[in-house]
């Protein structure tokens, strides 16, 4: 398959391969998986040292990039054919349409542009969110570890050619089909190509039969495959299409939709509009010939009916309202990778959390050390304490920690100032039974650590005491290791300065402890009796009952280098042990607290064991009296029911499997909650998947998991979490805002037509004028609205649950402003039609409407905060559209050509005070009417909670 699909860079001119087969051609003869690595590093003309860059930039002009083929962006044609398809916009077309016909060229004219300036709209909307989509998907491309030139980089996946040498470690995506030049137990899921569920063993230095089925290349790794375990390096031998899964990407690649669950509702609430504006303009129809009234001027009345009902901003500023959520949750660290996460996180009810890095500050501290001695009396002292006690024993400890790890200071973070052995005079150095170097004072600097978190924390301890881990390790060089595995808990180096050859041992005390036959006491080793072990167990468990991550240490002298087989985990001398912690981080409790305030429970879920879990919950306010704590082992045992009630009363879940995760995240769904559920591993991804909101770690978490989730925290802060949910709230709240404030007024110019039908008026409106209201006096303010800061009160009510696109009450006060709205714009037409005829009464009707609407944009703000107080936070935004709406309508008003063209007539000083009199009464009634809210909730009449 690979020789087929795969593209072949050209031989360098002037060179030995030059004259070669072409790789294309030898591959042809046997695929990859078969060759040996030293014919395929030839037949691609690179090296175990990779390409050089010249080289990889000339391939990658030649084959292009490691990328699938997608479908071209969208036309300019399909956008405006998509645009004039609307239901709403259909309707406008046809008003213009008869207008022209009927010779209303003013009216047809404006309607006309009016058309093409919200299609143009549309069209920059979708423009810009096109952009953002390829903005998200560079923000969380892959990348990958490659080898150039001899040195590392890391680079985006779509940059690999052909030769490129890639390095492989746990949970990395692979980036394109490899050919393994060397592998340690290497595993790879590869179930999107092989259906298998079991991860496949991966072998460099396999024989693999040129037929091979493709789950049986255990020398290949293929592009989009997971590694789940071990590491391995590998050059490429095919990118973009010509990978195995480039053959399948038809079946993969889907339409990334920019629609959400809020935008459907609003496009169904549109469709349903338009029903009810054609059904009405039929009615008037109906009504006016039964009055014996001329058809074409019934006609017109009609159109402006039916055009009275579409809220035409509404789709546009849904979407610029989305988008502005979008763009400032990515500023506050959570970057929003599908968009309907932005709506859904609005009714999140149950947050299920991590602990690690997200509850706490991933930064594992020593806090508790027991020694020989200390293990005498069950006793542990903070670090400066058990080392001012004990300081040649405490040197033996920082020995080990230091030796038997892994990690290492970033670069320019070693203690300053330590003796070039790694410690200086004052601490016992190396004897025969394997006693440590000397240490020193020093002055810590920062603790940037690479590498795990709790070796990390034992380098800080070892260079607080002044040993510099470097100039250490470079006295005591490793000569051997036995990896730490969880069969064996324990992980063991071996080293060697000055001819003597010693182990450091490190693991968890019930895995080291029988291997034990000596204790580290102040006078040297000494034969280990039942009691001392009896008193290590102890020790250790007292700290983990406060939550402390406990590790022993062990030393042993060997007589020479071992073997690979030779076991060296005997004999071992109990050094110590060490309480470590990852410290909660100090803004959550708050944030917690904020979440229960909500109505968000949070569940924290954790491989910890109980008791650590537990500690942590209470600390955190997330566990209380009456919770449950439900562990992995308990969970296996329940079946769903059982795990129904379970998930309705435990706070924490300690020691579950990635599988548990799953299983609690759809026992929660089963029982109605709205999830977020945080994951960073490979095997997180089902259950970021199945949950509502998938969380995934920006720091920590794998390239998969954050393919799999809904939204990335940059920071992988729990609070950041909270913030993205307050921030759904504002962004669904600010929706139903502005469909209130369009809504209301559509309603009153329907009323306003209705009921001039029905009492046998002439129209009080034109069609112009309302498409004037619905656009331009309405537009920039419902934009302003859109981002209007979030409420006091917006973390103080239940969380929302979106089933209608208006909630009952405040649909109700949608009713009552569109009729008093309705009611003051007919007084206003008859008052002006008694004093000047219908052209002075249009205009005063048309004026009502207009600034009523701008008024009722300031009242708006909030349902239940008065106009003059609204604590959640000035919107500069919406004075400027108030006022350049109250500008545009004053142009309108006064100027003659434009007000003639509108239909309307000039206005004396005492039309005027009426006009602006009965628009100020409507911000009274809306203000009213939130007094008297504000009473009834006083009085428990009211809803549980103030949303603002």
């Amino acid at each position: 398959m690979e020789p087929r699909t795969t593209p072949s860079p050209a031989a360098p001119e002037g060179t030995a391969a030059a004259a070669a087969p072409s790789p294309r051609a030898e591959a042809a003869a046997t695929p990859w998986h078969a060759k040996p690595t030293n014919v395929v590093l030839a037949a691609l003309e690179t090296s175990p040292d990779g390409l050089t860059d010249a080289e990889a930039r000339r391939r990658l002009a030649q084959n292009g990039p490691n990328e699938l083929a997608s479908k071209p962006p969208k036309t300019l044609g399909a956008m405006v054919r998509e645009q004039l398809g609307d239901p709403m916009v259909l309707i406008l077309v046809v008003a213009a349409v008869l207008s022209a016909l009927l010779r209303e060229w003013a009216e047809a004219g404006i309607i006309f542009a009016i058309v093409v300036v919200n299609a143009v709209i549309g069209i920059v909307q979708e423009r810009k969110a096109q952009s953002s989509l390829e903005a998200l998907r560079s923000l969380s491309a892959p990348t990958a570890r490659v080898v150039r030139g001899g040195a590392e980089e890391i680079l985006p996946a779509r940059d690999l050619v052909l030769g490129d040498v890639v390095l492989l470690d746990d949970g990395s995506m692979v980036p394109a089909d490899l050919r393994l030049l060397d592998s340690a137990s290497l595993r790879a899921q590869e179930a999107s190509l092989t259906g298998e569920s079991v991860p496949s063993e991966k072998d460099a230095d396999a024989a693999v039969a040129p037929g091979a089925p493709l789950g049986d290349r255990s020398t290949m790794a293929f592009a989009t495959s997971i590694v789940t375990g071990g590491r391995g390096r590998g050059v490429v031998t095919a990118t973009g299409m010509g990978t195995e899964v480039g053959q399948i990407a038809g079946l993969l690649e889907g339409d990334e939709e920019l629609d959400t669950p809020l935008k459907r509702k609003l496009a169904s609430f549109g469709k349903l509009l338009t029903i009810v504006g054609v059904a009405a303009a039929l009615a008037v129809v109906a009504i006016g010939l039964a009055y014996g009234r001329p058809f074409v001027p019934l006609l017109l009345l009609a159109v402006s009916l039916a055009i009275s009902v579409i809220p035409e901003s509404l789709p546009a500023t849904a979407t610029i309202v989305m988008a502005l959520g979008v763009q400032r949750m990515a500023r506050h660290e959570a970057l929003v990778r599908r968009l309907p996460a932005v709506e859904t996180l609005g009714g999140a009810t149950v947050i299920c959390t991590d602990k690690t890095g997200t509850l706490t500050e991933n930064r594992m501290s020593v806090v508790r050390v027991a020694l020989g001695p200390d293990l005498d009396r069950d006793t542990a002292q903070e670090p400066a304490a058990a080392r001012a006690a004990q300081r040649g024993l405490f040197g033996d400890l920082a020995f080990v920690a230091a030796l038997c790890n892994d990690a290492s200071f970033a670069e320019g973070e070693e203690a300053p100032g330590a003796a070039g052995n790694g410690g200086a005079e004052g601490e016992r150095g190396p004897t025969e039974g394997g006693r440590p170097p000397a240490a020193a004072d020093g002055t810590a600097a920062p603790d940037t650590v690479i590498g795990d978190p709790t070796e990390g924390a034992l380098l800080v301890m070892a260079r607080d005491i002044g040993v510099d881990p470097a100039a250490l390790r470079a006295s005591y060089p490793r000569l051997a290791e036995r990896p730490f595995d969880s069969d064996r808990k324990r992980m063991a180096t071996v080293h060697e300065r000055e001819g003597q050859v010693v182990a450091a041992v490190k693991g968890a005390l019930d895995g080291l402890l029988p291997h034990c036959a000596f204790v580290m006491d102040d006078d040297g080793p000494r034969p280990i009796t039942d009691d001392d072990r009896a008193h290590a167990l102890e020790v250790a468990a007292r700290l983990s009952d406060e939550a402390l991550r406990v590790l022993a240490f062990a030393t042993r002298a060997l007589p020479a280098v071992p073997g690979d087989e030779e076991d060296i985990e005997r004999e071992l001398v109990l050094v110590g042990l060490v309480g470590m912690m990852d410290p909660p981080r100090p803004d959550v409790r708050a944030a917690v607290d904020t979440c229960r305030t909500a109505g968000v429970r949070t569940v924290m879920i954790t491989g910890d064991h109980a008791t650590t879990a537990r500690t942590i919950g209470e600390e955190l306010d997330i566990y209380r009296p009456g919770d449950l704590v439900v562990t992995g082992e308990e969970l296996e045992e329940m079946d769903d029911a059982a795990l129904d009630d379970a998930v309705r009363r435990a706070s924490v879940f300690a020691r579950v499997s990635p599988y548990h995760k799953l299983r609690i995240v759809r026992a929660l769904k089963h029982d109605g909650e709205v999830t977020a559920m945080t994951g960073d591993g490979v095997n997180d991804a089902p259950a970021l998947k199945a949950a509502d909101i998938g969380v995934a770690m920006g720091i920590t978490g794998t390239d998969v998991a954050k393919d799999a989730a809904d939204m990335v925290l940059l920071d992988d802060r729990f609070t950041t979490i909270v913030y993205a949910v307050r921030e759904g709230r504002r962004v669904h709240r600010n929706i139903q805002k502005v469909v209130q404030f369009l809504v209301a007024d559509n309603l009153a110019e329907i009323v306003v037509l209705l009921a001039a039908v029905a009492l046998n008026w002439n129209a009080p409106l034109t069609a112009v004028m309302i498409l004037w209201v619905n656009l331009a006096t309405a537009t920039l303010p419902a934009l302003a609205l859109g981002v209007e800061p979030a409420s006091r009160h917006i973390m103080e009510h239940p969380p929302l649950r979106a089933g209608t696109l208006l909630e009952g009450r405040q649909a109700r006060r949608v009713v009552f402003q569109g009729l008093f709205v309705a009611a003051f714009a007919l007084l206003a037409f008859v008052v002006g039609r008694e004093a000047g005829g219908d052209a002075v009464g249009r205009t005063m009707a048309f004026g009502v409407l207009a600034f009523s609407q701008v008024l009722r944009a300031v009242n708006q703000r909030s349902d239940t905060d008065p106009v003059w107080d609204r604590e959640g936070g000035r919107n500069p935004q919406l004075v400027w559209a108030v006022a350049a709406s109250t500008a545009l309508m004053l142009v309108v008003l006064l100027v003659p050509p434009v007000r003639e063209a509108f239909g309307g007539a000039a206005m004396d000083t005492w039309q005027w005070a009426t006009v602006l009199g009965l628009a100020f009464l409507s911000l009274v009634q809306t203000e009213a009417a939130k007094a008297i809210g504000r009473w009834r909730a006083r009085r428990g009449q009211g809803t549980a909670g103030l949303q603002g």
